[in-house]
């Protein structure tokens, strides 16, 4: 789906649910945003080929988080393009590049005796996917840091969802990139699954970061894009975050 001028959202389906990382280019650089599931990278080639963009070009991939679903097929497309440079959080590196322990992995080994059989095939996916997924970190990013290439790309630390989770903020085109900072339902914004978040309180308070921003496309990984009333929408979610 284009967003703007050399900016795509990808739609890739699997496990019952579509997901959607970001590509954009310009005549110097190409980024991906996100990186799916490992099983998907068959679906991403075909993606970029109806696109008529080519893997081998990727120049940035920046990883908004540390979860398995976004960082999935960074492996295959270094395979083929090893050059390209692998970009994430500060604080977040650590468990991307194998430092530490993923936060949803840890969790549950905690609790492993307690799984039942549904978390204790999750468990062993994420053991096994996160054992093959360890990725080099080409370079740490901080909070309000600009990317040169495409017009300019802002990052945004919005902790919370994980230690390290980051928004990211296309100027030219004025797109927010947002991972799993919050999600879009029934044309409203809604916020970050607390089941699902290192701190659900951060990750709340970190929706708020984004106001200061001029939005008019919104990107949640999850539930696609959103580009009438940002301003709006995302004023009434934090309000309402405001009130709980």
């Amino acid at each position: 789906m284009k967003l703007s001028e050399n900016v795509e959202m990808l739609e890739i389906k699997a496990f019952n649910q579509t997901i959607h990382p970001v590509i954009l280019w310009d005549k110097d650089s190409m980024v991906l945003i996100d990186a799916g599931f490992p099983q998907t990278f068959d679906l991403f080639k075909e993606e970029m080929q109806k696109l008529g963009l080519k893997i081998e070009n990727i120049s940035h991939i920046i990883l908004t988080h540390q979860d398995i679903d976004h960082i999935g097929f960074v492996k295959e497309i270094m395979e083929l393009n090893p050059n390209v440079k692998i970009l994430a959080h500060e604080v977040e590196a650590p468990y991307i590049d194998g430092r530490k322990t993923p936060v949803k992995l840890a969790a549950l080994e905690a609790n492993s005796e307690n799984l039942d059989e549904q978390r204790k095939g999750f468990l062993k996916m994420l053991t096994t996917g996160f054992a093959a997924r360890k990725i080099p970190i080409t370079h740490e990013l901080k909070d309000g840091e600009v990317i040169d290439v495409c017009g300019g790309i802002e990052i945004v630390f919005t902790p919370g969802h994980t230690p390290g989770h980051i928004c990211i903020y296309l100027r030219k085109s004025k797109i927010a990139v947002c991972g799993d900072a919050l999600n879009i339902a029934n044309d409203k914004f809604v916020g970050p699954n607390p089941q699902q978040a290192s701190d659900a309180k951060e990750a709340n308070e970190s929706i708020g970061k984004l106001n200061g921003f001029g939005i008019e496309t919104l990107v949640a990984y999850h539930s696609g894009a959103c580009n009438k009333n940002v301003k709006e929408k995302l004023n009434d979610l934090c309000t309402e975050l405001i009130k709980e």
